[in-house]
């Protein structure tokens, strides 16, 4: 059998507990290291996900001393600005880099780490987790046909009561400082992705208007996206809902609409027809993890949420933050 990759997890925090699992699940690899600066939060890490009786991995309060120990490939579970130094770190020691969203909180960070990656011939992946979910999968591949026809407006919405993450001094996600903006590029980065993704559109100017309603970061947004194709997208993001979670995206196009969306699923509709709920796909959902792994040993020729799609976020978020701070519409950079 060949040997096993070497994995380690930054950052303990709960995101990091599915990765953990996913890793231990596998065959082929092993959790070699475990980095966070808290030991309560690695404490936690070891109780809910390494099962009593199986090695422990090796604790560290920094990636260097992960990388010094030995590991092939690392998870980046940290707060929003402190990836891409992380990144860069773990590339130039050729470790292979899974990271949770965003990639990066400026597009210039994220050519950077795009650019490390291919000329270190090493993987990098975002943990875009939608991109191995097949409602999602088949919505993309509906759209990609041709069967809506050209894409003209996508409406986008994200809805979640979750303020309590934003409230100063609540969590690292209420600091600008580590976090890098508030719910936009935090769950938004999700559902931009999302509408890029699926529509395959390049966004050209984004225009945003934006409210922190008392908080240090941004808990509410409307924006308008134009693409370069000329098609327009609305997005409206709030913290502040009634509903736990509402997530809804519409395409609109030429010949016909598709809807997507968490309570009511995938459906589309042509023009003079019933709308079509498609039947579900057959392949299973393949976890962020999984599908890393298949990369770096060579099952898949891509990772399913390649860098590219983290740059075009941040493309968008750092746009859409810098249009709310000027009042004009701003060119995706």
């Amino acid at each position: 059998m060949a040997e096993r990759l070497r994995f380690g997890i930054l950052g303990t925090g709960g995101m990091s507990h599915g990765h953990g699992r996913a890793i231990l699940d596998r065959g082929d690899a092993k959790l070699t290291a475990i980095g966070d600066p808290s030991d309560a939060a690695m404490d936690a890490f070891e109780a809910r996900v390494v099962p009593n009786g199986m090695e422990r991995p090796s604790r560290f309060h920094d990636l260097k001393g992960m990388i010094a120990h030995g590991i092939d490939a690392l998870v980046i579970v940290t707060p929003h600005t402190q990836h891409a130094e992380q990144i860069t770190t773990a590339l130039a020691a050729g470790v292979h880099v899974l990271c949770e969203k965003p990639l990066a909180t400026t597009a210039a960070d994220g050519r950077r780490s795009m650019e490390l990656a291919a000329s270190n011939d090493r993987v990098l992946a975002i943990g875009y987790q939608r991109h191995g979910q097949a409602q999602f999968r088949q919505a993309r591949e509906l759209v990609g046909s041709g069967v809506l026809g050209d894409i003209r407006l996508i409406s986008v919405l994200i809805a979640q009561d979750c303020l309590e993450n934003f409230i100063p001094g609540s969590s690292w996600r209420a600091n600008p400082a580590l976090s890098g903006g508030g719910h936009f590029i935090d769950t938004g980065s999700h559902i931009v992705d999302q509408m890029l993704w699926i529509s395959n559109l390049e966004p050209e100017r984004v225009y945003a208007e934006i409210d922190n309603y008392g908080m240090d970061v941004d808990v509410v947004t409307a924006a308008s996206i134009k693409f370069t194709t000329g098609a327009r997208a609305t997005f409206a993001a709030t913290s502040l809902s009634g509903e736990s979670w509402r997530e809804e995206l519409t395409f609109y196009g030429t010949k016909g609409t598709m809807r997507l969306g968490r309570a009511d699923g995938l459906s589309y509709q042509l023009k003079g027809g019933d709308r079509i709920i498609p039947r579900s796909a057959s392949a299973p959902d393949v976890r962020p993890v999984d599908d890393f792994v298949d990369v770096i040993v060579g099952r898949r020729p891509e990772p399913q949420a390649p860098a590219i799609c983290g740059l075009r976020v941040a493309q968008v978020t750092e746009a859409a933050y810098r249009s709310a701070a000027s009042g004009r519409p701003e060119a995706v950079g």
